[in-house]
């Protein structure tokens, strides 16, 4: 929003500067023409009364120029505040921002893994338990329902098709995914046992060992992280 609004300010401030330009010069025209008739006045006499009525005329439109460029200089002057104060804006949400991202990282440098691993950890147990349903919920708690990309039918029915029981072996913060965003991602690594006769074709994962990354999102109401992405390599 702030970037349009830094678009719309400069068109219209390139406008109003041409603009102005046009003025001044045409206000320069007309000073010049009332020096010409001045002179002409000075040679013909006989022209007098007409040419003081020209320049009367002429004048009264330079006053009325002048009234134009000020108004035009006032609107230029609130324009260049108004993109100063934008400027000032976006500066100030992007140093915000780099605050918030730099806090984080130090975060995920010295926050207990236990806490940051406890949404992964809570889905491989209710996989395990046959509670397809709760692992859905765990796993899509941080995504909209708009955004899934599976339904809770299918997801339980592929799973309780295909994944027999799930181990995890290690789970770390990833530094480097994340790092420029704030995000927090862990890296997951587990073990695997699929159904006998399982559709391969069909299954998230490979019987044995697998690896994921989870991104991780912190819910106010529930004072707790959880999952918003979960992404098998």
């Amino acid at each position: 929003m702030k970037k349009f609004i830094l678009v719309m300010v400069s068109a219209l401030l390139i406008a109003l500067f041409i603009a102005f330009n046009y003025l001044l010069w045409d206000r320069e025209s007309k000073l010049a023409e009332i020096r010409n008739l001045e002179s002409v006045n000075a040679s013909y006499s006989a022209s007098v009364s007409v040419h003081k009525r020209e320049i009367n005329t002429l004048e009264e439109e330079v006053k009325s120029l002048n009234n134009q460029i000020t108004q035009y200089r006032d609107e230029i002057d609130k324009l260049l505040q108004e993109r100063d104060q934008a400027i000032s804006d976006r500066l100030q949400e992007e140093a915000t921002l780099k605050a918030k991202v730099d806090f984080i990282n130090v975060l995920k440098e010295h926050t207990d893994i236990q806490v940051l691993s406890r949404p992964v950890v809570l889905w491989a147990e209710a996989v395990n338990n046959g509670s397809f349903d709760e692992a859905f919920d765990i796993e899509y708690e941080g995504v909209p329902p708009r955004e899934r990309t599976v339904s809770l039918s299918t997801y339980v029915e592929q799973m309780k098709a295909t994944v027999e029981r799930i181990e995890i072996n290690e789970i770390k913060v990833d530094r480097l995914r994340g790092y420029g965003t704030g995000d927090i991602y862990l890296n997951v690594r587990f073990s695997v046992r699929l159904v006998e006769d399982a559709d391969i074709s069909s299954s998230r994962f490979s019987d044995g060992e697998n690896e994921m990354y989870v991104k991780l999102d912190y819910s106010k109401d529930k004072k707790a992280f959880i999952i918003s992405s979960m992404n098998i390599y």
